[in-house]
């Protein structure tokens, strides 16, 4: 990259704002520009501070073990104009997680010696710094990092999206996390806003099942984009990530297990015996999806694109009437931990 790029992106960090212009030169003259591969490790726990890092292309993913059971989870996701070890890299403090770029880009890097160099050379850099590094601490530069948000994006098969929108909402930013399919058409939007998200958009979905749909059935190959450009007009549809976000990983896992033990084409039907109870404690999706299959046998996935309502639940929800035995598949599918849901039969 030449001069000019290097000194556009530092004074694009929200780290760097104010920096003096030729305190800038300096760094852009002073720092490294690598370029990684897809896959590329920045650094690793256990590892003492090496460089700090500021991204110049690509999505640094930050992962950390919250447990030894679950290992290494992505927390974080950042994006072009991101400083990463600004702390540690004075402190020398062991690092404590992984910092790797999934699709590969381009970062700008100050050896830990060249820095403390410097540091010890420019009052005014030490004193930004040591600024920065407050403002920080004190919460108020939250606003300024938000905006690198507008710069995520990449592979879905390389991304973990619930992450990405954990990564969006609580730096508050507001914006549109857009993901498409492999051939570039949208598949699903979610709005953020103030650290909540709304509206939610896949198809002729809207709100919760929108979301349960995008989190749970993405497009195979499919990408994201988060942009802060285009923010919808004020609405009163505000939803809090936390509970849509566990509610999303429980159906997940269930719908998973179901999809995997009935193909979405094996042909359902109501059952020829009678059940006791019939029609007693159903839901209002269930007897839905009854009525439809006493007109017309199907397979679960098309009775997705006939109900208002994402897979996942339509999916649980043929998996409890089977259960029961109110319906039946054509050849016959077992389905894990089948269990009769009331009465007996008659």
């Amino acid at each position: 990259m030449h001069l000019d790029d290097l000194l556009r992106v530092i004074s694009e960090c929200p780290f760097f704002h104010g920096m003096a212009q030729e305190e800038q030169v300096t760094l852009a003259k002073l720092g490294r520009v690598d370029q990684h591969m897809a896959g590329g490790v920045l650094f690793r726990p256990g590892q003492t501070p090496a460089a700090l890092y500021l991204v110049l292309e690509g999505v640094v993913e930050i992962c950390r073990e919250e447990s030894e059971e679950v290992g290494l989870q992505p927390v974080v996701y950042l994006g072009v104009g991101a400083l990463l070890s600004e702390s540690k890299i004075i402190t020398g403090t062991t690092l404590n997680s992984l910092a790797r770029l999934p699709e590969g880009g381009a970062t700008l890097q100050w050896p830990r010696a060249t820095l403390l160099r410097q540091l010890y050379a420019s009052r005014d850099f030490a004193l930004h710094y040591l600024q920065s590094l407050a403002r920080r601490l004190e919460g108020t530069i939250a606003n300024l990092d938000a905006r690198s948000g507008s710069n995520l994006g990449g592979t879905l098969e390389h991304f973990d999206l619930p992450a990405i929108l954990q990564t969006v909402v609580d730096s508050g930013a507001s914006g549109v996390l857009e993901v498409k399919d492999v051939g570039g058409n949208t598949f699903g939007a979610i709005y953020t806003r103030d650290r909540t998200i709304g509206p939610m958009l896949c198809g002729t979905l809207s709100g919760p099942e929108a979301f349960l749909e995008i989190l749970i059935s993405p497009p195979s190959k499919g990408t994201f984009r988060f942009s802060s450009v285009g923010t919808p007009r004020e609405t009163e549809e505000s939803f809090s990530l936390q509970p849509l976000l566990i509610e999303a990983v429980r159906i997940q896992d269930e719908f998973l297990h179901f999809a995997s033990d009935v193909p979405a084409d094996a042909v359902l039907h109501p059952s020829a015996r009678k059940v006791a109870g019939h029609g007693d404690g159903e839901s209002a999706l269930e007897k839905q999806i009854f009525k439809l299959l006493t007109l017309q046998p199907c397979g679960w996935g098309l009775l997705t694109e006939q109900i208002p309502v994402s897979r996942g639940r339509i999916g649980l929800a043929v998996r409890d009437l089977l259960r029961a035995g109110l319906i039946v598949t054509d050849p016959d599918h077992e389905v894990r931990g089948a269990a009769p849901r009331t009465g007996a039969d008659t």
